[in-house]
């Protein structure tokens, strides 16, 4: 079996930067990247446009991005802002699938928080062992709730797709919320305005 690929440096938390010259604010309207916390809720994000400008494209960047333009037949009800922000899961030259929730790249298990599919943070196995432990202490609407989004989790596929140079992959933290390239297929590198360095540091905290 091929060994997983993990990612012992990228974190789930975001740091608290302080705004410098170049960089820019960015209140983010979308859930996109909820990860449990009311992430990017009330908070206003730090972007650097020019740090691809010396670094390369890495996994697990959460990007600043134009929103491309997608098939809008087979998703009429979507209406995207035109910038946005999702994480790079894959890099130009590498193949990308999902199985049953869960990300291979080049037929390696991507083994890091990002890699599976997610609803506000947890994945299918964490969704079952809440409804086993809360059991005596939910309604049937909620377990029905909980059993469909464990079902929407575990249905998440994706047929082999070669990244190709100029493109990343990228996906949202929350994917059940998330409109990324599982949808719009592979992002132009050209699309990108930037990196999501963190959190806004608050002035009245001094």
């Amino acid at each position: 079996m091929n060994q997983p690929i993990t990612d012992d440096f990228t974190k789930p938390e975001l740091q608290i930067i302080s705004m410098k010259s170049g960089y820019l604010p960015y209140h983010h309207q979308y859930d996109n990247m909820d990860r449990g916390h009311h992430d990017f809720e009330n908070q206003t994000t730090v972007i650097d446009p020019n740090y691809y400008e010396n670094h390369p494209f890495k996994r697990g960047d959460i990007v600043f991005f134009m929103n491309p333009d997608f098939d809008h037949d087979k998703y009429p009800s979507v209406r995207l802002e035109e910038m946005s922000i999702s994480r790079i899961v894959a890099l130009p030259g590498e193949t990308i699938a999902i199985k049953a929730g869960q990300i291979y790249i080049n037929d390696r298990k991507l083994d890091s928080f990002y890699g599976i599919a997610r609803r506000l943070g947890s994945d299918a196995d964490a969704l079952k062992k809440s409804l086993e432990d809360q059991n005596d202490r939910l309604d049937d609407v909620m377990k029905q709730n909980i059993q469909n989004m464990i079902r929407m989790l575990e249905s998440e596929q994706l047929e082999p797709t070669k990244i190709q140079e100029g493109q990343v992959f990228v996906v949202g933290d929350d994917w059940f919320r998330s409109f990324d390239s599982r949808n719009f297929g592979p992002l132009p590198v050209k699309a990108i305005h930037g990196k999501v360095l963190g959190y806004l540091e608050n002035p009245s905290s001094h």
